[in-house]
């Protein structure tokens, strides 16, 4: 019997944002993706690999931080500096099976185009109980009626009630819902709203990590514990440090300086699926441009 043709490997490279986790792998090219609709998964955007090699690590400054729950046979693995998912290992399976990876974090990967088939990993082992929200309600001045509702990351550290007003689950809601695709926000996975601060409240900010980069005028916020984002607010800069930004950045910060764009996908029990969210090309429009390491 003649040999099965082998399929040609293909080499990928990822990394976390700030470039101190880089790896490669070389497989057979990606063509396809698993969603998973569990409480990590939603809450980190994960977009599931199963490469069934080992990643070749190129760069590892020790930044990685690891997060486990449930079980424990599931360790999360993501970066310290940046918050940016990038793989996980598993002892439940023998390597290399053991190891999956978040295609987000994979260069010049058109993870968008990916044909995708769903888990219900929210059926799987025992129910996610998220953190309660236990602080004041937002108190916005513009709008009296509305909804509120609750999040957190997912380790409980952090949490947090937005109010907008209408639901955020149909039509009514006629501000801002954004998946963006920059360099940061395609590796996140959120799903951005742009409330006022008055409408956000944050409980646990000491739980928080900052993150800024390229121009650092907007500062992500995200859990030092599990990595999950949550919100995202100006930076702290100095007067010689605005003047410095580019006109357009200025003129961009002061229009938006009073919004806390918050990610939905700390959400509990959000239906996503009623949530209607417009793609926004940050990438393109990103200045300066991102260059992968």
């Amino acid at each position: 019997m003649a040999n099965e043709e082998q399929p040609v490997k293909k080499r990928y490279r990822g990394n976390c944002h700030c470039g101190a986790f880089i790896f490669e792998l070389e497989i057979p090219e990606i063509k396809s993706a698993m969603i998973c609709n569990c409480s990590i998964c939603v809450k980190k955007s994960y977009i599931w690999v199963f490469p069934g090699a080992e990643p070749t690590v190129v760069k590892d400054d020790g930044s990685l931080v690891e997060y486990s729950f449930g079980d424990k046979k599931m360790v999360h693995k993501s970066c310290g500096k940046c918050g940016i998912a990038v793989l996980t290992t598993s002892s439940a399976y023998p390597p290399p099976m053991n190891v999956g990876v978040n295609a987000r974090v994979l260069q010049d990967l058109d993870f968008y185009s990916l044909e995708t088939t769903n888990y219900d990993g929210a059926a799987t082992g025992n129910k996610y109980e998220p953190a309660a929200y236990t602080g004041p309600e937002p108190e916005p001045t513009h709008f009296t009626d509305g909804k509120v509702y609750h999040g957190s990351c997912h380790c409980g550290a952090v949490t947090a009630a937005v109010k907008v007003p209408t639901s955020l689950e149909d039509k009514s809601y006629k501000e801002m819902i954004v998946e963006c695709t920059c360099s940061l926000c395609r590796r996140i996975g959120a799903t951005w709203i742009y409330p006022l601060d008055t409408q956000l409240v944050i409980q646990g900010k000491e739980n928080l990590v900052p993150y800024a980069f390229g121009h650092k005028s907007w500062r992500r916020w995200f859990c030092k514990t599990c990595a999950v984002y949550l919100y995202t607010d100006l930076n702290d800069l100095t007067e010689e440090e605005a003047a410095a930004l580019p006109e357009n950045t200025r003129a961009f910060r002061e229009r938006m300086g009073d919004r806390r764009p918050f990610n939905l996908k700390v959400v509990d029990g959000l239906d996503f699926g009623n949530v209607e969210a417009k793609l926004n090309d940050g990438w393109k429009n990103q200045t300066p441009p991102y260059v992968n390491p």
